[in-house]
C-alpha cells in the first residue's frame, strides 16, 4: 500500500495521521500534505521514521524511490 493509498483508507483520523507524522519527522503539516499529493518525496530519513511508524515497508510505501 502506498503512502497516499493508506493515509486516504483512515476516513476518520486522517488529520489526527498527518498532525502525528509531522511531529515524528518534524515537519511542518503542510510538508506531509505535499509528500501525499505527490509533489515530492520525504527524504531517506523520513521514509525509514515513517515506515517504521506505519510498520508498513519503505519500499511498498514508495515503491518509485
Amino acid at each position: 500500500m502506498r503512502f497516499k493509498e493508506y493515509i486516504e483508507s483512515l476516513p476518520n483520523q486522517r488529520y489526527e495521521e498527518v498532525l502525528k507524522l509531522s511531529k515524528l519527522c518534524r515537519v511542518n503539516e503542510s510538508t506531509v500534505y505535499r509528500w501525499l499529493r505527490g509533489d515530492f518525496t520525504p527524504d531517506p530519513l523520513k521514509r525509514k521514521v515513517i515506515s517504521d511508524y506505519l510498520n508498513i515497508p519503505e519500499k511498498e510505501l514508495w515503491p518509485d524511490v
